[in-house]
């Protein structure tokens, strides 16, 4: 039996004076998880309803994919460059499938 995928919503906050210098981390961040053979696909995306709040939506083949993923080098580097950046701490959302 295998796992289902599992999809992600994560809602971030840049500082707005880092908006810019946040979106190219998150970039990088995206085009680092997509080397990965777990990962479907990682993108950013953005909503004239809240300027200034990126979206990055993933989707990984199963949870264990995202664990791993959670533990890549380029990923807590990522993340620890990103942190100073944000005004406040982005909001992480699981989905699996129904």
């Amino acid at each position: 039996m295998s796992e289902s995928p599992l999809y992600l919503v994560v809602t971030i906050y840049p500082r707005p004076e880092q908006l810019a210098e946040a979106t190219a981390q998150l970039q990088q961040m995206a085009a680092n998880a997509m080397t990965e053979p777990g990962c479907d696909y990682q993108t950013l995306v953005v909503s004239d309803d809240e300027p200034g709040c990126l979206t990055m939506l993933e989707k990984f083949v199963s949870r264990a994919a995202w664990d791993e993923h959670m533990e890549t080098e380029h990923n807590k580097r990522g993340n620890e460059t990103l942190e100073p950046m944000l005004a406040k701490p982005s909001v992480l959302r699981l989905y699996t499938e129904a």
